[in-house]
């Protein structure tokens, strides 16, 4: 059987809230995978009002981490919590990346 993913590069993806999960944790539901970001242009999404992010493949689970690492720090120092980004080591280029796609940059309320 062959394997039709293996050229793909990029996921678009939600994320599942965390209140739903047995583990208090959210998760990454990948929609649709694709082997460049530009073929997203003609992805005919099914609700529009949910929020979706495209990363390469290689970064979903450090993703995964960031976001919830961010909740748990909204959770436990709330406004304050920016101040707590570099708690969760991350390098910067990936803690950069993360925050541009989920617009953190004065507060750490993900929109």
């Amino acid at each position: 059987m062959k394997d039709y993913t293996k050229f793909m590069s990029y996921a678009l993806f939600t994320m599942i809230d965390r209140k739903t999960q047995d583990d208090g944790k959210s998760k990454i539901k990948v929609e649709a995978l694709f082997s460049h970001p530009c073929q997203t242009d003609n992805y005919n999404a099914p609700n529009k009002e949910i929020k979706r992010y495209l990363l390469r493949l290689e970064d979903l689970e450090e993703f995964e981490r960031f976001y919830n690492f961010v909740q748990d720090i909204n959770e436990k120092y709330g406004e304050k919590a920016i101040f707590h980004l570099k708690d969760g080591h991350f390098c910067t280029d990936q803690e950069n990346k993360f925050r541009g796609m989920l617009e953190i940059w004065t507060d750490t309320i993900i929109k």
